[in-house]
């Protein structure tokens, strides 16, 4: 498959990769990027939760992709061509129990329509301030957040301008915009793992994989004793004339004690990643 040559603007340096992974058509990459993501909190919204703010336990990969755009400095709305389903992999692993409380919260509404106010003078040769009126109703919200949540990403996409940047700034520690688990206030430390070069497994017995299985229900084989999940999360998403918005979900199986899963390689791809076993998507 050729290169994808999605332009992509990155605020910072940039650092062009020479020979950036290539992905298969069985979603494989030549080459990949490891890191952990780990925090004290985290909280990845469901989509299909109005009032109580639920939380999916896997990170979405739409959300994934957010996390490393702002490492690379890519803003809002300027990477989703990156993370296109041909041109990019992502292998998702629960490195800790995904564990979650719940705490209510108390906000101020943030319409400017229908909760703010306003001071000063009139916003044409005078400064005029807008801001939420500390004197209305307070609305309560109950969060539900991840105690100490890890996760290990492996990560591909072809375009050379985020490969090499993305690759450039996990060696050196730094990010263009802080790291977070979801929300802005819930910070997360990155750990760069390297670089590496997945070695697709050929097999017809039980293969046991580290990371989460993206839609491959069918492939698991029960074993006594194991529960696993399934969470349809959003996974590619476009920008249109008003939004963004969901092009494509992927089915997440998974242990939520982090074990490894057991899946019959029939229709699934999994391959090694520096001894540990993944499957991207």
């Amino acid at each position: 498959m050729a290169h994808s040559d999605a332009s992509v603007a990155i605020r910072g340096a940039t650092h062009i990769a020479s020979q950036p992974p290539v992905i298969n058509d069985e979603g494989v990459p030549s080459k990949c990027l490891s890191l952990t993501v780990a925090g004290d909190w985290g909280h990845f919204r469901r989509i299909d939760r109005t009032v109580t703010k639920q939380t999916y336990r896997v990170p979405p990969r739409t959300t994934v992709a957010g996390l490393l755009a702002g490492i690379v400095g890519v803003g809002r709305d300027g990477y989703y061509d990156v993370f296109a389903e041909e041109s990019s992999a992502i292998a998702i692993e629960v490195c800790s129990e995904l564990r979650t409380v719940a705490m209510p919260s108390l906000g101020l509404g943030t319409n400017p329509s229908e909760t703010f106010d306003d001071a000063g003078g009139t916003g044409q040769r005078t400064v005029k301030v807008r801001f939420p009126d500390s004197t209305d109703n307070r609305q309560l919200h109950g969060y539900h957040y991840l105690v100490n949540p890890v996760y290990r990403i492996d990560v591909a996409v072809e375009n050379p301008a985020f490969y090499g940047t993305l690759r450039n700034r996990l060696r050196n520690g730094h990010s263009y915009y802080s790291p977070t688990l979801g929300l802005s206030e819930l910070l997360a430390s990155v750990e760069w793992m390297g670089e590496h070069e997945p070695d697709p497994i050929e097999t017809d017995d039980t293969v046991a994989i580290d990371s989460v299985l993206p839609d491959g229900v069918d492939a698991i084989v029960p074993t006594a004793g194991t529960s696993y999940s399934v969470e349809r999360v959003p996974g590619f998403m476009t920008v249109g004339s008003n939004d963004r918005h969901t092009t494509g979900f992927i089915n997440y199986a998974f242990v939520p004690d982090g074990s490894p899963l057991q899946v019959a390689p029939d229709e699934i791809h999994p391959v090694n990643v520096n001894d540990r076993t993944v499957v991207f998507r």
